[in-house]
């Protein structure tokens, strides 16, 4: 054991034993995705040894890391108040900045992310977090960890020890200090290629006035090229129009300041963690009320405001889409309102964070702010010549539609099943990434499916991969993160599930989703206590649905909507899961090493891309 003032510091391999190292790695990796190496409990063994690591808390890609250490199993607990070094966004006109480095108590970073995921037979680690404790009596003495990302486990590296108990450790309602990792097999090349102008990338998240915008369509290729489709995107500085500077008092005739859903205390009940989210809306409110803010808020006009819908947790920015006022959603907009771009520009500077700036930018095609979707017409041929419409509508209205009779033959069914083995009964959660190749070969034969995804994101999208999970008879919310209502963190993308067993609504753990909450645009998407909310308020102010039904039926919905794994229920619940985003969003968050699981890590890689025009070609 080290102490916290004896941390170990290893010379660093030659070029020739790290060349090596990572030519064995590669190999690893590969051999495990063709053998469809599987995770239960994500890297717990039947007979664990010393040094043994898993997930626990989260999913199969990102959890709360917990350690195998003199004898039993325990996870790791960082001080409370310790900031995470997070990876600088990158931009790739410059050389990469080198990571965040802290010799202080409490060391967690993305070198011990890398180590720990590939322990795990992930291909790398992609951020930190903090996760909702343990129970308080298996926090190991353990509080970080100094790696220098070329070793082959967890204990490889110092590890910083204490012997004296840390009240943060031992207290369960003091939320989140638990060490907690991001892992994918994605790598940004895969994904279709960005061609970045205009300003650096990382004036994105240090600035509100920098907004990046990526084009609806992919650079024209020759008509036999192999290479990833290329979206241009530049960033650019926003400035408002030339014209007469609004004040609160202003010259602009805005009888009204814009809402401040940060003030009310009441704002906090509609979150799980409160403690960590009231310090955290303390300094939203602090930053919101600044003089600067105020006098931007007298430029969001009264008809703008009205066509906003706010609220505790984000705002619903429907009604003031291109051609929505007067529709039946938004008869309280007139029919013939238009708002000035300037005026989204303020909302988005004034209410987001920086991440969720960045989200709403390269959403924007899914909104339906920019590209087809700002003028639906464009997309009714396509639509009604699949017959995808119903589909299509669904998720734009609700953010889930059900697909009763998706043409599932019973031996695709049967391929996953026998994939999952022995975990399909197991009382673990597990995730399997094997190559199914009549599942593949139904993804890409499936139109109807495909038109409806391409429409939903605007007219292009890639389906990153899929995986085959299943959820234990017994659940808690302490053990599965995902039994809290939340979003995913990500913005607006799709997943599709294919319920493999009979999912009853009672008992079968079905995922929940509340109807048309994937609309909001939320104020942060930075940490995760950001994205859990409380019951109560979820069922006050949302219709939910149950995504139950018989083996062979599938639900497809929007992971920014809010959603849960039911964690009442005795029977256990075994499904395909495939995922898709819009098609430039997770190569520009790839590039900048943003901690977005944009694409979720445990996947069997795919990143097909598709889109409309070769539906209508």
């Amino acid at each position: 054991r080290i102490s916290s003032s004896q941390v170990a510091h290893r010379p660093l391999a030659s070029c020739s034993q790290l060349c090596h190292t990572m030519l064995v790695r590669r190999m690893r990796f590969a051999l495990a995705l063709a053998a469809a190496v599987t995770s239960a409990d994500v890297g717990a063994q039947p007979s664990p040894s010393q040094g043994s690591v898993r997930l626990a808390g989260g999913n199969t890609d990102a959890g709360r890391v917990e350690l195998f250490y003199e004898g039993r199993w325990g996870w790791i607990c960082l001080h409370q108040g310790q900031r995470l070094p997070q990876p600088p966004a990158h931009d790739p006109a410059q050389p990469p900045a080198p990571l965040p480095r802290e010799t202080s108590e409490g060391h967690w970073s993305v070198d011990e992310a890398d180590v720990i995921c590939r322990q795990l037979g992930l291909r790398r680690g992609v951020s930190t977090m903090r996760m909702e404790n343990g129970l308080g009596g298996e926090a190991l003495p353990i509080f970080g960890a100094m790696c220098n990302g070329t070793e082959s486990s967890l204990v490889e590296c110092g590890l910083q020890v204490q012997d004296e108990e840390m009240p943060a450790c031992q207290d369960d309602a003091r939320l989140p200090a638990a060490a907690g990792i991001r892992c994918t097999n994605f790598v940004p090349e895969e994904q279709p290629q960005i061609a970045m102008s205009g300003a650096g990338l990382s004036l994105l998240l240090k600035d509100s006035a920098y907004r990046v915008a990526c084009a609806s369509e992919p650079v024209p290729q020759e008509a036999n090229a192999a290479e990833k489709p290329t979206f241009q995107c530049v960033v650019h500085l926003d400035a408002l129009d030339g014209g007469e500077v609004c004040t609160i008092d202003g010259p602009c005739g805005h009888n009204a300041v814009a809402p401040n859903p940060f003030e009310d205390v009441k704002a906090l009940d509609a979150f799980v963690f409160k403690e960590p989210m009231d310090q955290c809306m303390q300094k939203t409110r602090s930053e919101f009320e600044s003089a600067a803010s105020r006098e931007r808020l007298g430029q969001i006009s009264g008809e703008l405001q009205k066509a906003v819908r706010w609220s505790e947790i984000g705002l619903d920015l429907t009604c003031a889409l291109p051609g929505r006022g007067g529709s039946r959603q938004c008869r309280h907009v007139s029919e013939d309102a238009g708002f000035d771009a300037s005026e989204l520009i303020t909302l988005r500077s004034l209410y987001f964070s920086p991440i969720a700036r960045l989200l709403f930018d390269l959403d924007s095609d899914v909104i339906g702010f920019t590209g087809r979707k700002a003028a639906v017409d464009t997309l009714a041929e396509a639509l009604d010549r699949d017959g995808a419409r119903e589909m299509f509508e669904a998720l734009e209205e609700d953010g889930v539609a059900k697909l009763i009779d998706p043409g599932l033959s019973p031996s695709i069914l049967s391929e996953a099943l026998e994939a999952l083995g022995e975990s399909a009964t197991a009382d673990r959660l597990a995730a399997v990434r094997t190559p199914l190749p009549l599942l593949e070969d139904w993804l890409r034969s499936n139109t109807k499916l495909q038109v409806a995804i391409a429409a939903y994101f605007g007219g292009h999208a890639v389906l990153h991969g899929y995986k085959v999970v299943h959820l234990p008879a017994k659940l808690t919310p302490k053990a599965f993160i995902s039994a809290h209502w939340h979003h995913d963190r990500a913005g607006r993308r799709l997943k599709l599930f294919i319920l493999l067993n009979d999912v009853d609504e009672a008992e079968g753990h079905p995922t929940q989703v509340a109807k048309g909450s994937h609309k909001l645009s939320y104020y942060w998407h930075e940490d995760f206590e950001q994205s859990r909310y409380d019951d109560g308020y979820v069922q006050s102010k949302f219709e939910t649905v149950k995504m139950a039904g018989n083996k062979g039926m599938a639900y497809i919905f929007d992971t920014n909507s809010i959603h849960k794994g039911t964690p009442e229920g005795s029977l256990g619940r075994n499904v395909i899961v495939v995922e898709y985003h819009q098609a430039a969003k997770c190569g520009l968050i790839s590039t900048m090493g943003l901690n977005i699981p944009c694409p979720s890590g445990d996947q069997r890689p795919l990143n097909w891309h598709f889109s409309l025009d070769e539906r209508l070609a």
